[in-house]
């Protein structure tokens, strides 16, 4: 399967606006660019501009695309390490001048230290692992590798604020079939090529606490718009 999601990155840091379409399982097409992966922090969603003022190096940023994120933390002096499952990305992150970057899943952490003050879950990556189980089990994860006073800056959309009436329907269905409301099933087109379909899940802050409970953190408080928040999450 091609690297459909590093081929946008690395035409979007070529200087193409690396137009890709995201489908949802029930047709749902959304239309969208490369660029903003690349955007500057002035140019962030407002949630991730507050949210980024409360990490701490070391930092530790879980699907860190083209690096956007890491290279405002080390513009800042900020320690940084990033990683990805996809290898063009983490190109581009060196190409940028990223050295900490490391292809890696975030459901299979290798790494031989304790010491991360944040961990960084942007672009809705709170929920990158598709169900409730195995969003636990990463939170889970994150406690060997950070340290007892850290904290953990993760993006979702609560999918209730929205009357769109395809969203509304789609989330009928997921209570229908007995998935979380907030489940997605989704895949891109770019260009001549079409992704395999993976798993993603959205959620209310309540839910976002109720899952870190389960993992031995609590929301603390949260930043931006319910449409797209931040929760920053601390350790029991």
């Amino acid at each position: 399967m091609p690297d459909i999601f590093g081929m946008i990155m690395k035409e979007a840091s070529e200087g193409g606006d690396a137009a890709h379409k995201i489908e949802r399982e029930d047709g749902y097409i959304r239309e969208t660019n490369g660029i903003g992966y690349l955007a500057e922090m002035e140019n962030w969603q407002e949630s991730e501009r507050f949210a980024i003022e409360h990490a701490k190096g070391p930092v530790l940023d879980i699907g860190c695309g083209a690096g956007r994120v890491g290279t405002y933390l080390e513009g800042k002096g900020i320690m940084y390490t990033g990683i990805d499952i996809s290898p063009l990305a983490i190109d581009v992150c060196k190409d940028r001048g990223l050295s900490d970057v490391h292809l890696m899943s975030v459901d299979d952490l290798k790494f031989d230290r304790n010491d991360f003050n944040t961990i960084l879950l942007f672009g809705n990556n709170f929920g990158i692992l598709g169900f409730e189980d195995k969003i636990v089990e990463m939170l889970k994860d994150f406690h060997k590798v950070t340290t007892e006073d850290a904290i953990i800056l993760a993006s979702t959309r609560d999918v209730f604020a929205t009357d769109e009436p395809r969203h509304y329907e789609h989330r009928m269905k997921n209570r229908q079939s007995g998935r979380a409301l907030g489940h997605v099933r989704i895949r891109m087109h770019y260009r001549e090529y079409l992704s395999e379909w993976w798993d993603l899940y959205m959620c209310t802050s309540g839910d976002m606490d109720r899952l870190a409970s389960k993992a031995g953190w609590y929301l603390e408080r949260t930043f931006g718009p319910s449409s797209y928040y931040v929760g920053l999450l601390r350790k029991l």
